[in-house]
């Protein structure tokens, strides 16, 4: 049997001197929702989330931006997942979704959701399967230490620049037969600017079982826009000095034995 391998790819983007996101402060009550789901059919699935967030520290709230006033930042992000089967196969489903409002260090997020997919089509059933994180960062200037813990931070840059960065990933499969893993993350609400805004989406497809690759098609990509102020530039007002765009998408079809794609941004003062 024809074997079709990808080997691994990790993709980081690290942003240079520039000072890059500081994330943005929790509101005072915080939520967490939470949603757990396993599934072993034969027949037809279908399963779908998505979620919108918005915060801002502008002193007129959400309805007032944009423009955004002296100092003020405001973050969004988006997530969704679509899974569906057309025709009749053997499901076997798992997904874990966590979202946090509360403010995150390194290592913690804020949306969290892992999802496992084994499925074979009878017929020529086939199930798609689609994943996707977005965030988006947007601040004016303001002092190091009003957003920085860390006493130190002031002797690389006195005053933390205006930005507005945005990152996207996401990937998609469509499989008659399908082992397939998505682990997706993010954080930007955060207690302090010493912790970067981080997003990843991991992509991992492999054999059903030994010698029985996965058939069809999968898909992964990720896009960054990167557009900032410089540290040295001291004042509250917003000039452009660096911009940086970034775009990748990784595609099999056909038996695959291995797609594994790992993508990452982290942007932030400490990294």
């Amino acid at each position: 049997m024809k074997k079709l391998v990808i080997l691994i790819l990790a993709v980081g983007l690290l942003t240079g001197f520039a000072m890059a996101d500081r994330g943005i402060p929790p509101v005072p009550e915080t939520q967490g929702i939470g949603t757990s789901t396993s599934v072993n059919a034969v027949g037809n699935f279908a399963s779908a989330t998505e979620m919108q967030w918005r915060i801002t520290t502008d002193t007129g709230g959400l309805t007032e931006v944009p423009p955004l006033t002296y100092t003020a930042a405001i973050y969004e992000s988006t997530y969704t997942e679509d899974t569906q089967s057309h025709g009749v196969g053997l499901m076997l489903y798992d997904k874990e979704l966590d979202v946090e409002t509360s403010g995150q260090i390194s290592g913690q997020w804020n949306i969290e959701a892992t999802k496992q997919i084994a499925f074979i089509g009878i017929d020529g059933a086939y199930v798609v399967s689609t994943d996707n994180i977005m965030v988006d960062g947007a601040a004016r200037g303001t002092l190091t230490r009003d957003e920085v813990i860390c006493p130190f931070a002031e002797d690389v840059s006195y005053f933390f620049p205006a930005y507005c960065n945005r990152a996207e990933a996401g990937s998609t499969i469509d499989m008659t037969v399908a082992n397939v893993r998505t682990t997706t993350t993010d954080r930007f609400v955060m207690p302090s600017g010493d912790h970067p805004v981080e997003l990843n989406h991991d992509l991992r497809v492999t054999e059903l079982v030994t010698d029985v690759p996965s058939s069809g098609f999968a898909s992964a990509y990720m896009d960054v826009l990167i557009q900032e102020d410089q540290t040295g530039h001291e004042g509250f007002s917003a000039l452009l000095f660096e911009r940086i765009e970034f775009s990748e998408e990784t595609t099999a079809d056909g038996a695959i034995t291995l797609f594994d794609k790992l993508m990452h941004y982290e942007s932030g003062m400490v990294r």
